[in-house]
């Protein structure tokens, strides 16, 4: 499911406005890995598609 940066930016706000600091670092740590797929997954998504193809 593909979400927009305005949902992204609801769902933090909305998960993080309660939480206790160690709370709110693990949120923040679970949406950096997220980010950081989503950025590999663009990055190398066509490449890994073309050599996927080739076999």
């Amino acid at each position: 499911m593909k979400k927009t940066v305005g949902q992204i930016k609801n769902y933090i706000q909305l998960h993080t406005s309660d939480t206790e600091t160690s709370e709110y670092i693990s949120i923040m740590r679970e949406i950096a890995e997220w980010a950081t797929f989503e950025a590999d997954r663009l990055e190398y998504g066509e490449k890994l598609e073309s050599i996927f193809n080739e076999e």
